[in-house]
């Protein structure tokens, strides 16, 4: 179910990147998109802390009764807000230094750059509700919502470019409620498979969590950084629509990691529940 789904979503992006993005947006926008997109894909592992990584590898240590489960996953919901509070608070306060840097080459990326952190909060804790997902064994829902429902989106929006009915900014910032409501679907739904109990009390293990999400923080940074680093450095040194032609070409090759993407999903919680 998983291989299906990613095959029908990477179907629908192929749609979207190969023939939708460039002719209804234009190199120009298209190259933004993918600089918006890239950008919050370096972040987002940064600003949720790991923590997708860290819940399902101690998710079955943790949840011998209903208590230890709330304990468990209150904390990997509030553990990131450590990273995400003083990140909007130094946003916020040097925003203008910020966006003057990265509109250096491309003054285009000025008015967008608020939206790169936004977007990585919404991904960042999209796959945290995914993780709780993948660790009771369903991962179905989520696939579909990452590979196919957020296309599905994007696709809407552009025909609404295509007619007329937004302006190419108006898509951009369209890009923020469209992850937006992917993160709302996600916890609607990880909520009506096992309801969401938020507890005080810290769970078991709370130092060995902390430590091993230190430490996963940087290989998920560095997983995250080698796929979207190099569309992301396009816009420090070219002109932004370089970026347009080079995430076709990316996207061509990625195809490859279709299987992987979809076997990943659910070898990952089995895997984490065998060693535990």
């Amino acid at each position: 179910k998983n291989t299906i789904i990613t095959f029908v979503g990477f179907g629908i992006g192929a749609i979207n990147v190969m023939y939708m993005y460039p002719v209804f947006l234009g190199k120009e926008y298209l190259g933004l998109t993918n600089y918006i997109l890239s950008a919050a894909n370096i972040l987002y592992p940064i600003l949720s802390f790991g923590i997708q990584n860290t819940l399902i590898k101690f998710f079955n240590e943790n949840n011998k009764t209903e208590e230890d489960l709330s304990r468990y996953f209150t904390y990997m919901l509030l553990l990131p807000l450590f990273v995400i509070i003083p990140f909007f608070c130094l946003f916020y306060y040097f925003y203008d230094n910020i966006a003057l840097y990265e509109s250096s080459k491309n003054t285009i990326v000025y008015d967008y750059v608020w939206e790169i952190p936004l977007i990585a909060l919404f991904i960042g804790y999209f796959e945290i509700f995914y993780a709780w997902l993948r660790a009771h064994m369903k991962s179905v829902f989520g696939s579909f919502v990452k590979e196919v429902f957020v296309r599905v989106l994007v696709a809407i929006s552009l025909f609404a470019v295509y007619f007329k009915w937004i302006s190419l900014p108006e898509f951009i910032h369209s890009l923020v409620i469209i992850y937006g409501i992917s993160l709302l679907v996600i916890i609607y739904y990880a909520n009506k498979i096992k309801r969401i109990q938020l507890n005080k009390k810290l769970p078991k293990q709370t130092k060995q969590i902390f430590v091993f999400t230190i430490f996963i923080i940087l290989s998920a940074s560095v997983a995250n950084m080698l796929l979207d680093i190099d569309k992301y450095m396009i816009n420090q040194f070219l002109k932004i629509e370089n970026i347009a032609f080079y995430s076709l070409a990316v996207y061509l090759a990625m195809v490859i990691s279709v299987l992987q993407r979809a076997m990943h999903q659910i070898t990952y919680p089995i895997t984490a529940k065998l060693m535990s």
